[in-house]
């Protein structure tokens, strides 16, 4: 096992070096450039000059690209290495990483209320295969699974947030309770719907598709034969080889529910990394920009690195 998180670690050399690449190239060549929004007759033409020589836009892009590369992976990180936020002048690592946090906090309750749910829907899916509640869900989960994020949030917000007045419209906080923890609770309900309700609807139907495969077979007949309960079964036999696959499904979701959140921030005015991430682009914040996408990059590898492992751990059939 050490030996092939190793050679997949080395894999992932050429990986992240064509992700920077590609990044930098489609950030750094797109139409524009960061000093368009301080044209205005008020500034002179030396200020703009003056800018663009201090953010480094005048040296050719192999320039550019190599001194951002080489002090983004320079390690230890500290305040500098990611560079300097081009709308207010923070440092950029300081930015993303007061906003890491927040996002935490919404992925991963949105992922709890996921495997909460899921796990026991797609079970009863598969033990009630072709009833009217398998139909039911069937049709819900469709419905689910074919929502856009933003769409579903903003009626979700207009709902709950407009007409009934339920839960607050945005935000993290109410003004003045920061650090309240059940009002940040209440802000955290509708953008974990939204989430949860298009993860739900894909996790259970994978679980259910599992559960029916594991009945399915020889063992699980043979329990029954031995007269075991079904509770029993589907529990100590079903079960827990059903789950094998919704644990490769747990590292491969985590990446994809960073580009969920960053709809979801977005929609909700949740103050995580995806929302900070959309206003940098819409700012031309380049440095802020290139940042994100690396750490979505990141998590994506160590996602598939994780699930991979995680396959082996649960499954003793798997060897590497």
């Amino acid at each position: 096992m050490a030996t092939y998180i190793i050679r997949r670690l080395i894999q992932a050399i050429p990986i992240i070096i064509g992700i920077s690449v590609i990044s930098f190239a489609i950030v750094y060549l797109t139409p524009g450039s960061p000093v368009d929004k301080f044209r205005t007759p008020r500034v002179s033409p030396e200020t703009i000059q003056n800018l663009i020589r201090l953010y480094g836009l005048d040296q050719p892009l192999p320039v550019q690209f190599w001194k951002w590369f080489s002090s983004f992976w320079t390690f230890p990180w500290d305040n500098t290495a990611w560079g300097y936020s081009f709308t207010d002048g923070l440092p950029v690592r300081d930015r993303i990483f007061s906003r890491i946090p927040n996002t935490l906090i919404l992925m991963g309750t949105s992922l709890v209320v996921t495997i909460v749910l899921a796990i026991p829907i797609g079970i009863l899916q598969a033990v009630k295969q072709y009833s009217w509640a398998d139909k039911l869900i069937t049709t819900f989960e469709t419905i689910g699974y074919a929502m856009p994020t933003f769409w579903l949030g903003l009626i979700l917000k207009q709902l709950f947030a407009v007409q009934f007045d339920i839960f607050p419209l945005s935000g993290m906080y109410t003004l003045g309770k920061q650090g309240d923890i059940a009002d940040m609770l209440m802000h955290l309900v509708l953008p974990v719907t939204t989430l949860a309700v298009i993860s739900v609807a894909g996790w259970s139907r994978y679980m259910r598709a599992s559960m029916l495969e594991v009945m399915r077979q020889d063992y699980v007949r043979t329990a029954k034969a031995k007269g075991l309960s079904s509770g029993r079964v589907i529990g100590r036999h079903a079960l827990r080889n059903a789950l094998i696959p919704i644990v490769t499904l747990l590292g491969l979701t985590i990446p994809g529910l960073l580009s969920g959140a960053a709809i979801t921030e977005t929609v909700f005015s949740w103050p995580g990394l995806g929302w900070m991430g959309v206003q940098s682009v819409t700012e031309r914040d380049y440095p802020v920009v290139l940042a994100v996408v690396m750490i979505g990059g990141t998590m994506v590898i160590i996602g598939n690195l994780l699930a991979d492992i995680a396959y082996a751990i649960v499954d003793p059939r798997i060897h590497y």
